[in-house]
């Protein structure tokens, strides 16, 4: 892959990545409630799943399901039923003091917060319809594979490692203005109507 080629991907990557979407929303959540230590569980959740859906999608995978429309159809409904229902939980999810101060105080399980994320990542299977078209825009095939959709996916799980630590920590000064429980309650609730949008968008799309 000649470096003009790897850049352009680079840059495909970074707005794809910078754009608002379940991850970003999951990470700013986790990062508001809980602070910038407990997110690190999101974000490395959404750097496996990210890593799962490219390797499915290098496997053929992703050609699989373009191919066979009933059961990408089931797939893309249990994804949107997902984003839906943790929507419905953002909407009840009780208020507490989530000042940077108090982050030692509450009480989150990071694996149940990496696992939630890993299956937001991995539910959508228009990621390994995505991964399979973009990928071999940037393949030559005159060069060995294997090392170039190597560098891709490490890049890509560099640049989702970067940006979502950079949400985490913007959620963890947010969380400052968030410490009363009406405005919490307030941010719940829009986090929430997001999920839901996400989760309709998707049903629908």
């Amino acid at each position: 892959m000649s470096l003009e080629l790897y850049l352009v991907y680079l840059a495909t990557i970074v707005v794809l990545l910078a754009a608002p979407g379940p991850m970003t929303l999951m990470t700013l959540s986790t990062s508001v409630r809980y602070g910038h230590g407990k997110a690190l569980f999101t974000v490395i959740g959404s750097n496996l799943a990210g890593l799962i859906v490219m390797a499915l999608s290098a496997t053929g995978v992703g050609a699989l399901l373009s191919s066979q429309p009933v059961l990408f159809e089931m797939l893309k409904v249990a994804g949107a039923a997902y984003l839906i229902w943790l929507g419905v939980s953002a909407w009840r999810a009780k208020t507490n003091d989530c000042s940077c101060n108090s982050f030692a105080e509450q009480e989150c399980e990071p694996l149940k917060l990496f696992l939630k994320t890993v299956m937001i990542g991995i539910s959508n299977p228009k990621g390994l319809i995505f991964f399979a078209a973009l990928f071999p825009q940037f393949l030559h095939a005159d060069q060995p594979l294997l090392p170039q959709l190597t560098v891709l996916c490490l890049t890509f799980t560099a640049v989702d490692f970067i940006i979502l630590n950079l949400v985490a920590m913007g959620g963890c000064r947010l969380a400052n203005s968030l410490a009363h429980p009406t405005s919490q309650r307030r941010f719940n609730r829009a986090c929430a109507v997001v999920f839901l949008a996400l989760g309709g968008s998707v049903a629908l799309a």
